[in-house]
């Protein structure tokens, strides 16, 4: 894989020694591949008294009843899927995983907290009203709320801000999202393929606006995947309204994919591969995850042109975090038939757009037009080429 790294030489030094290295010398240059070696730091030695203050600096995490009680301790859909020698360290993994709950910081774990408290307070419902063949999601009836009950909702959609996916409609109160996810599904629903009592996954789900939209092809099981804690209170939000059983959230990242071997009919891969720093070996967990002749629909953002490149930002893209390769639709290909997929179907490639993505009373953020460069929109405000968004359907 050839890779824009847009790094001079004494940035890649200092990134290294970022990274914990030392004595770094570059001992071989060819065109433009530079070769450096470097040494481990040996760790700081401390005495018993600096030992005792660094301790006293750490916190204690903060302690989430409500949050925990949310948590399915023992999934017994799992038993259903999951392959005996695997189901023990499934478990496992997804325990350790929300025990540690991500890099949060007790503020944010202690509002977390009281939005899942909120989220309890409101009754258990098979509400008389779920729509999920049309582009606003909608679940629940004000009239099967008391009148308290209304407000403790109110109060937890509006901690809950900013809404990422939808648009929705909660009994009643419309939710415009940041992402307008309704054109990204209507473009997709012309590619699908059969979900009637087919296993899905939805790899990066979010708050499950696409799972529930899946719901009217009836599919067998659409389990989610995502470490975003967020959008897993969302979702359990849904769930307290709607009641679907057929439906799963596992607070996970993509990793556990591999431990899902020949489960899924259908994977959805959507705006996932650059946030990865290994697209192809996330790639890969997705095809074992998947049955034979099994379809993979995947939605990445990535950068014009014909190149065999990917961008590699050096620390944010469009006020992003987190974002490693956006690839050139060329590059996407590539990254699929090296992790063997085939029958590569291009559907959608286009400039993503602030129609699609923006900032609303509901998610009051840095969004798309913020992030571009203002006096030339086809770039961002870092100055890399404005995303254009890709969706690929292949087959196993």
């Amino acid at each position: 894989m050839n890779v824009l790294i847009p790094f001079t030489e004494g940035e890649l030094r200092d990134a290294l020694s970022s990274a914990g290295f030392e004595n770094v010398e570059i001992v071989a240059k060819w065109n433009n591949f530079t070769t450096f070696v470097a040494r481990k730091k040996a760790p700081v030695l401390s005495d018993d008294k600096s030992i005792a203050r660094s301790q006293k600096k750490i916190s204690v995490k903060q302690v989430t009843p409500h949050l925990d009680a949310l948590f399915d301790m023992c999934p017994v859909y799992l038993n259903d899927y999951v392959e005996p020698k695997l189901l023990g360290t499934v478990c496992t993994q997804r325990m350790q995983y929300f025990a540690e709950k991500g890099a949060m910081s007790n503020d944010t774990l202690e509002t977390f907290d009281e939005i899942a408290r909120m989220i309890q307070q409101l009754p258990k419902l098979s509400s008389k009203t779920l729509v999920v063949d049309q582009p606003v999601l909608t679940m629940g009836d004000p009239d099967e709320l008391t009148a308290e009950q209304m407000d403790v909702l109110h109060q937890c959609v509006n901690a809950l801000k900013p809404w990422k996916k939808g648009p929705l409609c909660i009994f009643g109160t419309h939710i415009d999202t940041e992402w307008r996810s309704d054109f990204k599904w209507e473009r997709l629903q012309q590619s699908l393929p059969n979900l009637k009592d087919k296993v899905v996954c939805d790899l990066g789900c979010g708050n499950g606006y696409f799972m529930y939209r899946m719901l009217e092809y009836s599919p067998k099981l659409v389990l989610g995947v995502d470490p975003n804690l967020h959008a897993w209170l969302e979702f359990h939000l849904f769930q307290r309204i709607s009641g679907v059983e057929n439906i799963k959230f596992e607070y996970m990242r993509g990793d556990i994919m591999a431990s899902f071997p020949g489960m899924f009919d259908v994977v959805f891969c959507l705006g996932v591969l650059y946030h990865t720093p290994d697209p192809i070996t996330m790639l890969k967990d997705i095809h074992k995850s998947m049955k034979g002749k099994s379809t993979l629909i995947v939605d990445c953002q990535g950068i014009p042109g014909d190149d065999d490149i990917a961008l590699f930002p050096k620390k944010r893209y469009t006020n992003m975090k987190g974002v490693y390769f956006l690839p050139t639709l060329n590059t996407l290909r590539s990254w699929l038939q090296r992790a063997n997929f085939r029958c590569i179907e291009v559907i959608f490639n286009e400039e993503l757009s602030t129609d699609e993505q923006r900032s609303t009373e509901w998610a009051p953020v840095r969004s798309l037009e913020e992030s571009l460069d203002p006096a030339d929109k086809t770039k961002t405000v870092e100055g890399y080429p404005r995303a254009h968004r890709f969706y690929v359907k292949c087959m196993k």
